[in-house]
């Protein structure tokens, strides 16, 4: 017999305004709303997804119906992005990029505000 060790779904608090609670007991039965809950939120996400999926499949009829659009994403995808810095930039410093980087980085965290 093969068992699988499925972690639990993760609980989620979720504090609703009185109104917005209201209106969903009024319109989902009780034993059905985090079904509800979870088939909405996953529908708002994958919106996400699909405007991406669109904007995709837009591009490629652009190209599609022009040749040198084609040509240039060609170009693109067998670009070699991964070359080493060291050979276009030997003046290019790992270890201060990284440095300045992480101080970049720290700089834009938000800053605790004393109560």
């Amino acid at each position: 017999m093969l068992t699988t060790n499925t972690p639990p779904p993760t609980q989620v608090l979720l504090r609703l305004p009185d109104d917005v609670a209201a209106r969903l007991a009024r319109a989902v039965a009780s034993r059905r709303r985090n079904q509800f809950l979870i088939d909405l939120v996953r529908r708002e996400l994958d919106k996400g997804d699909q405007a991406l999926i669109d904007a995709c499949e837009a591009l490629n009829r652009v190209e599609a119906a022009n040749p040198a659009l084609r040509a240039e994403a060609a170009e693109w995808l067998e670009a070699d992005l991964a070359a080493s810095v060291d050979k276009s930039d030997p003046d290019f410093d790992n270890e201060t990029f990284a440095r300045e980087a992480a101080q970049a980085q720290s700089a834009l965290a938000p800053k605790p505000q004393p109560k």
